[in-house]
């Protein structure tokens, strides 16, 4: 497996949940994106970054082109503390990791029209398809606005068929994220805990 963490170029912006206690890494534990495309797994040991693929990696959850989507009921203060992207077999990764309390929501699907939340404004996407997600549970005045995870605008992360990765930025308790990807492809979106992370898998 390849992977990559983020870099972020400081550019401006153009315009039925299963709970579950495992120990392996952040490549465990299935379920159904179409209803609530969630999981939720207990490592063992933080995961800071993709490694090297274990025996019987697989993608994670029943992959659809849908849009998906899962409403906490213990949606907390959660602050972004990774955005990173790997190429498996079969599929493609990228992980959002968030530090803080609290289970993380999410409205998840493609686009057409990639769009800033709150401004309405368009944003530049890479590659022929926009997959849009939208993260719940992440208060915007937790953020360190000198982090370069908080900046709006591209970050150096491909991987794949995962063209780029655009953050729209944080409004209110949401956090916006774009991924461009070469065409639409089926995806699953899972939640995973210790540490808390936003886990959305690409069929290759």
């Amino acid at each position: 497996m390849k992977h990559k963490t983020l870099a972020l170029i400081s550019l401006p912006l153009v315009a039925g949940v299963m709970l579950a206690r495992c120990s392996s890494s952040d490549d465990s534990l299935a379920t159904d994106p179409q209803t609530a495309s969630t999981a939720l797994k207990e490592a063992e040991e933080p995961t800071a970054a993709e490694t090297t693929d274990p025996n019987g990696e697989v993608m994670l959850g029943a992959a659809s082109t849908k849009p998906s989507s899962f409403m906490s009921p213990n949606l907390g203060e959660l602050v972004i503390a990774d955005v990173r992207v790997g190429e498996h077999n079969g599929f493609d990764r990228v992980v959002f990791e968030f530090t803080g309390t609290g289970t993380p929501g999410f409205h998840a699907g493609y686009t057409d029209q990639p769009l800033q939340q709150a401004s309405g404004l368009p944003i530049e996407v890479a590659g022929n398809a926009a997959f849009e997600i939208m993260i719940h549970g992440t208060p915007m005045h937790l953020g360190d606005w000198d982090s370069p995870l908080i900046q709006t605008g591209p970050m150096d992360l491909q991987a794949g068929h995962i063209k780029g990765v655009t953050h729209g930025g944080v409004f209110e308790a949401d956090t916006q994220y774009f991924v461009g990807l070469d065409t639409q492809r089926p995806y699953s979106v899972t939640l995973l805990e210790n540490p808390t992370r936003v886990v959305v898998d690409f069929a290759s």
